[in-house]
């Protein structure tokens, strides 16, 4: 069964509620006849995001795929001319089938659980996406929204990564410790992971044409002809908005995430070799809100435990929809911070761990009718502090708990950490 988890950050979300450069949000309207129109109206996954205003006046309808932004809508015909009818489905379906957890602004605000019982305040995070995302005109985010470009670079390190490949190896200010830690989980934990490729993706693909390219005839199943000038259009949206970048932008690589597709019926998918994937973005941002120290290894130590979830098949659940995966990540916060803060482990300090985490743990959210809900902060936070308890319990014996005991205990302890918590 084929999984991919990410750790994407609500990125365009922010933007699509407190609007770019001044924008605020204004409930959907009709589209005025100036307004470009795509020509596949289904949302790319069929919920429905605020139409923002720019301070200049604009509108977005990130719904409808329309704005009177004459940049923005140059842009999107330029891009319709060269993408198939159904265009925005195929998006959709790519996400479904790859696994990708689509970028904020394209998934569900809607609620499944009654959001007036659980606090999820802002944290440092969000308000470092908040100024990255301040710095970027509002027609780029929304061409490059619409046709999935913030997805890029997962997509492509997914596709087309592998640890031999320069293009995604890591950064050399990260590379000698994540790899080490790496090495740790691999001795820590009773699975199997030499499997496992560790890895980065780089912003820089969106500024290469051939690469782009490469995914979007993949991702939209267009000529590759079609797909070079889709690619065009990107690199130009990047390259000309100094608040990209670039493609250095950290808003295009704010993620880290763990694959498996073993056992998938697609041969595409099951041909592709275990990852873990690091965002540059991801270490910017970690070490822009001052928890750079512990929070690189915090967040491997969370994906690796997506790895022995893989192995140990502990994706079933009788749980469903955005209750299932909040589960799955919840478990996979306490198997990290029990792995990081275990002294046979990274022997990382528990207080600084469980700072770290707290801040980032934006990706912690409201979401709740969202297929890849994680749980509120507070959830996260329930869980990461249990499992750093579980670990100085069972250090004192010097035991590394087998995983499926852990797990055993994880269950028990699950309603506790997704009780009501206001």
């Amino acid at each position: 069964m084929r999984r991919t988890t990410t750790r994407t950050i609500a990125l365009v979300t922010s933007l699509a509620i407190s609007g770019a450069t001044g924008a605020a949000v204004a409930t959907a309207a009709p589209a005025a006849q100036s307004q470009t129109q795509t020509q596949d109206q289904t949302p790319a996954t069929g919920t429905a995001v605020p139409t923002s205003v720019a301070g200049t006046g604009h509108t977005y309808d990130y719904v409808a795929g329309t704005t009177n932004d004459p940049r923005a809508a140059a842009l999107i015909a330029a891009a319709r001319a060269h993408l198939p009818a159904d265009w925005r489905t195929r998006r959709a379906s790519a996400l479904e089938r790859f696994g990708v957890e689509p970028s904020a602004a394209q998934d569900a605000l809607g609620r499944a659980i009654d959001p007036t019982t659980y606090q999820c305040a802002p944290t440092r995070l969000d308000a470092y996406v908040d100024g990255i995302i301040a710095g970027i005109d509002p027609s780029s985010l929304f061409v490059l929204s619409l046709l999935g470009g913030f997805d890029f670079p997962t997509y492509d390190a997914l596709l087309f990564g592998s640890t031999g490949d320069p293009a995604y190896a890591l950064t050399k200010a990260s590379r000698n410790e994540l790899t080490s830690s790496f090495r740790a989980a691999q001795r820590f934990w009773d699975t199997d992971g030499t499997d496992i490729q560790l890895m980065a993706m780089h912003g820089d693909v969106m500024r290469d044409p051939a690469r782009l390219a490469r995914l979007i005839a993949v991702l939209y199943g267009v000529s590759d002809a079609d797909a070079a000038e889709l690619a065009a259009i990107v690199v130009d949206v990047v390259t000309s908005d100094p608040g990209l970048a670039g493609g250095a932008s950290p808003i295009f690589t704010l993620n880290a995430f763990a694959f498996s597709g073993v056992g998938d019926p697609d041969p595409v998918i099951s041909s592709l070799p275990d990852k873990l994937v690091f965002g540059d973005g991801m270490l910017d941002a970690l070490a822009a809100i001052g928890v750079g120290d512990v929070g690189p290894r915090a967040v491997l130590g969370h994906e690796y435990g997506h790895h022995v979830q893989y192995d140990q098949n502990l994706f079933a659940s009788p749980l469903a929809g955005p209750e299932a995966t909040r589960r799955t990540e919840l478990m996979a916060d306490a198997f990290g911070t029990y792995f990081v803060t275990h002294k046979r482990g990274l022997a990382l300090n528990t207080r600084r761990v469980l700072e770290a985490e707290q801040s980032f743990y934006q990706v912690g959210d409201c979401a709740f009718a969202s297929a890849g809900h994680h749980g509120t902060p507070d959830q996260r936070l329930r869980a990461s502090s249990w499992g750093a308890s579980v670990a100085a319990d069972a250090q004192k014996q010097g035991q590394v708990l087998p995983s499926l005991t852990l797990d055993s205990r994880f269950e028990a302890a699950l309603p506790q950490f997704v009780a009501p918590d206001a």
